[in-house]
Formats: C-alpha cells, structure tokens, sequence
C-alpha cells in the first residue's frame, strides 16, 4: 500500500509539474540555445519570489548548469550547495536523487570520475529503496553511460545504459537526454570502427536537434560526425559538412565550435593536398583563437572592474562617514580647537597642494610608461603570432613530407613532427601564460598527451595520467615535455607485440619537496633486458635528475629532484 501511495504521488507531480512550471521549461530552452549569461540573469531574477520550495530547488539546478557549461565551476557548486540545503528542508527522494546526478555530470564534466562515481552510487542507494519518476531516471541512466565511455571503457554497458535512458527521455519527451543517449550509442560504434551505423545514429541526432531547435547540441553534434567522417576516410563529404557547421557556429556566435571545425578544414584540406586551402584555415583557426582569448580576457577585466567599484563604493560610504562624524566634533569643539583646526585645514591644503603636484608629474610619466607599454605588448604580440604561425607551418611541410617518404623516413619524420608539437604546445601556454619565466607543467603535460589522442586510439592503447598543477622554469618545462613525448613514442613502437591490453600509466606529482615522474608501460617485448635510451639519457642529463629503469614487469621509468618552492 505504501508503495502503491509513492507511484501515486510520482505520477501526479510528473503530470503538475511538466504542464505547469513554464517558467523551468523556459530557463531550459535559454541552456540548450546557449545563451548562458541571459540564462543566469533570468533564474536569479525568478530566484527572488519562487512559487514554492521545489521550484526553488530547480531553479538553482538550473542557475548551476548555466555556471556550469561558462566553466564557472565556483559558482555551480555553491548553487548545488544551496539546492541540497533546500531538498534536506522538504526531504524529497525524488530531488535528492536528481541532485545526486546532477552532482556526479558536475565532476564528470572536470575529468573527476571516481567522484562522479560516488555520486551515482549515493542515487543508486534511493534508487533501491524509493520509485524513481522516468525523467529523472533517464538522466541516471544517461550519465551512468557517459562514465561506462569515459572511466570504465566498456562499450556494452555504455551501449545498454544508453538504450534504457533513451527509452526512458522519448517516453518523458526529455529532448536533451534523448539527444545525448543517441550520441552515446553514436561512440559505442564509432569506437569499434562500425562507421556506417555510426553515422546512421548521427544523421538522426542532427536531424532530431534541428527540429527541436537545440542549435548548440546541433553543432556539438557536427564534431562528432565530421570526426566519424573523416576517420572512415569519407573526406570531400566531411570537408562539406565542416564548412556548412563553421558557417552554422559563426552565425549563431558559437565561437569555440567555430574554432574546432575550423581546425577540421584546415586538416581536411592538408590530407586532400590542398596546402594553400590548409594555410588559410589555418590563419583563420589562429585568429579565431586570439579572438576567443580576447573576449576571456574582457570577461576577466570587467568582473574585476565590477569588484573594484563595489570595494570602491564601500570605501566612499566610509569615508563620508568619517566626516559627518568630524564634522560633528568641529562643531561642539570650543574656539581653541577651531584655531587648531584651521591650522590644520590650512597645513592640509598645502600637502594636498604638493600631492597634485607630485601626482601630475607622475600621471604624466606614467602616461608615457603607458604608451611604451602598449606597444610593447603589440610588438610580442605580433612576434608570437608569426612564431605559432611559422610552428604551424613546419608541421605542415613535415606533414606533407610524410606522404612522400618510404616507411623507415615516415618514422623518423614522425618523431621530429611530435617534438616540433611539444615545442609548439609549450610556446602556446608560454604565450597565454602572463608569467613568462614559469608555466604551469600539468596543463602543459596535459596537452603533450592530447596530441598522441589519435594514435593511442589507433594503436588500442589505454592511458592513464595524474599530473599535479606545478609552476616551473620554462627552460625546464620544454624538457618534461620533450621527455613524456620520447618515452610515448618508444612505447608506441617497441613496447606492446600482439597484446590485447595495452596500457600506459604516468604520475607527475609532489612529495616532501621531492618532484617525482614516473611513467611505466605494460609492453612484454621488452622484458628482462637491459635498455638505455639515449635521447632519455640526454634529456635526463640536461634536466640534472638520476633516473631509474626496470623491465621487469613491463616498462617502468623513474626519476625524482627536489624542488624549492619559496
């Protein structure tokens, strides 16, 4: 009877809420079109009179998503701070089942999948022991997928999960988990090379996005499919539809999609042997960047010009505080403290005198270290986009080699063309980077491993990284870099014959002030054997760190250095 009483009551809300709360449906269709900041402004405006406690409880749902996908993380997590506040008030499972999810795509989406996992497993625990409404259980079940593809690389239960979720949304009519449930299933048989069904899935994706007027998933659909495209080797068709989703992007001010289809063209173009067409989508590409870097920066500017007048405000309200409370005093002080007064007004208007006057020079002076600044800046600028531009260009023309050189040339060619990257990447964190004695060598390592993204996939391979966020030398830096990219590409080559598994684990962290990398591969072809890289060597000499090398058990590389981090 208790039960028969819950499924009731679940029935009843799903009906009340989605026909009435126009409001939340609203605030959605703000998210899906990507339009953020209206969005933020609109759930904290109806945040102010909520109808009741649930809507409450959406609302700031919806406010955290919106902070959320700006990559405001701070902001998001307060808000799903304050939800779980109002859910433990009402004590609704239903709410905090849906928070649990909410909470786990949220470490999701920063790459912290043991913590998405606990999540889920905290909505599992009310899963077992209350009915869970279709539309939230869609969600479960789609973000469920989404970590069986990320963290537990298991595509059949990515593909079951995805199933269930998407039966789930079309019963619910819940368009975005619909959505995201066929691009799931889309990977699943991307990954195992069964391109054709792939695309099958992705054709009904964009076509299902399109009619519901989701512009961003559209576009975020288009990546996967000109990836599907090209990599089944269907390159005129994925230059067409390249072009048709950067024009798409740029009319609908989706700038970092633009970006990245962009990128498509320019690689599309250079596996035609159109290298003019490459270059210029490559300049393209680059001033896309600079453009997206800028309106960062804006962004930065005026949230701390908003923070500076707010201090501002706070300061003057004090000091006009300050004198009513002197002003008071000088009127019932007796006629000694007037004259005292007066001396002072006048000692103070004479001080004031002599700072206006040091205070002009100096504005002055600093107009002119303004102007010096200025171009400057416009100078490095320009420098470093004629070194990225002339990185870019290399690659190219080493790229355009690799398809006229014999396979022991592509090789060699090869490893040249990942070095020449690891340099580019580190001159790009280098340029962004307002401190150019330091960079920051987790972001950079990261990238470094990104840019063997296609061959690891090619070749099966499984990697796992735990890099600690570290500020070094720039000089060093290049070497960490050049270092992880020899040790990747001799796994790569020599390490893995005829394994299923292949696997390759690497730890950059802190301990006791000592820094500690280690790396190690799973390969067995070069087990028990004495091995001494001499590009390692060097680079290890360089670096001015004792290493260690043991092939007992597969690969293992170690080396350590203390640090002094005043």
């Amino acid at each position: 009877m208790k039960y028969l009483f819950l499924c009731i009551s679940i029935f009843f809300f799903q009906i009340s809420f989605t026909q009435t709360d126009s409001v939340l449906v609203y605030g959605q269709n703000l998210i899906d079109q990507n339009k953020l900041d209206t969005a933020i402004i609109y759930y904290k405006k109806h945040l102010l009179s909520p109808s009741s406690q649930k809507q409450q409880v959406h609302l700031l749902f919806g406010l955290a998503d919106a902070y959320k996908l700006k990559l405001d993380y701070t902001n998001a997590n307060e808000n799903y701070s304050k939800s779980f506040i109002t859910i433990s008030k009402i004590k609704d499972k239903q709410l905090e089942f849906l928070y649990y999810v909410k909470k786990a795509e949220f470490f999701r989406k920063r790459a912290m999948h043991l913590d998405a996992v606990k999540e889920l497993d905290k909505a599992l625990v009310i899963l077992k022991n209350t009915p869970i409404n279709d539309l939230y259980l869609s969600k479960y079940y789609n973000r469920k997928a989404a970590l069986f593809t990320e963290h537990y690389q298991l595509n059949d239960s990515t593909l079951y999960y995805s199933n269930k979720s998407l039966v789930l949304a079309k019963k619910t009519n819940d368009n975005d988990a619909v959505f995201y449930s066929l691009l799931e299933i889309s990977g699943v048989y991307e990954r195992k090379k069964d391109y054709k069904t792939s695309l099958k899935y992705l054709d009904e994706i964009i076509a299902f996005a399109k009619s519901n007027n989701m512009k961003q998933q559209e576009a975020d659909a288009y990546i996967s499919y000109v990836m599907v495209l090209a990599r089944s080797n269907q390159l005129e068709k994925a230059l067409k539809a390249s072009l048709y989703a950067a024009d798409f992007s740029k009319k609908n001010k989706f700038l970092y999609n633009e970006i990245i289809f962009n990128q498509n063209i320019q690689n599309l173009y250079f596996r035609l042997n159109n290298i003019e067409k490459a270059y210029e989508y490559l300049k393209q590409r680059l001033e896309l960047t600079t453009k997206y870097d800028e309106i960062k920066k804006e962004e930065l500017l005026f949230n701390l010009e908003t923070q500076y007048k707010l201090a501002d405000k706070e300061s003057q309200i004090k000091i006009n505080n300050l004198e009513i409370i002197n002003q008071k005093k000088a009127l019932a002080s007796n006629k000694v403290n007037l004259y005292i007064a007066l001396v002072l007004f006048v000692f103070s208007i004479v001080v004031a005198v002599l700072i206006a006057y040091f205070l002009k020079r100096s504005k002055k002076s600093n107009k002119q270290l303004q102007i010096l600044s200025s171009e400057n800046e416009f100078l490095l600028s320009e420098a470093n986009h004629r070194i990225n531009n002339n990185l870019q260009l290399v690659v190219i023309l080493i790229t355009n080699q690799l398809k006229k050189a014999s396979e022991t040339e592509k090789i060699r060619l090869k490893n040249i063309l990942i070095k020449v990257e690891a340099i580019s990447t580190l001159h790009k964190h280098l340029y962004k980077n307002e401190d150019k004695q330091t960079i920051d060598i987790a972001n950079y390592l990261k990238d470094v491993k990104t840019s063997f993204f296609d061959v690891f996939k090619e070749n099966d391979i499984t990697t796992n990284f735990d890099v600690n966020s570290l500020e070094i030398a720039t000089d060093q830096a290049m070497y960490f870099g050049l270092l992880l990219t020899e040790l990747l590409i001799n796994s790569i080559k020599h390490a893995f014959k005829e394994q299923d598994y292949k696997v390759i684990d690497f730890t950059l962290r802190v301990n006791n002030g000592l820094l500690l990398f280690i790396y190690s591969d799973n390969g067995i072809s070069l087990a028990n054997k004495s091995i001494k890289p001499k590009l390692v060597d060097k680079i290890c000499r360089q670096l001015e760190m004792d290493y260690n090398i043991n092939t007992d058990n597969g690969f293992n590389f170690s080396m350590s250095k203390k640090i002094n981090n005043e």
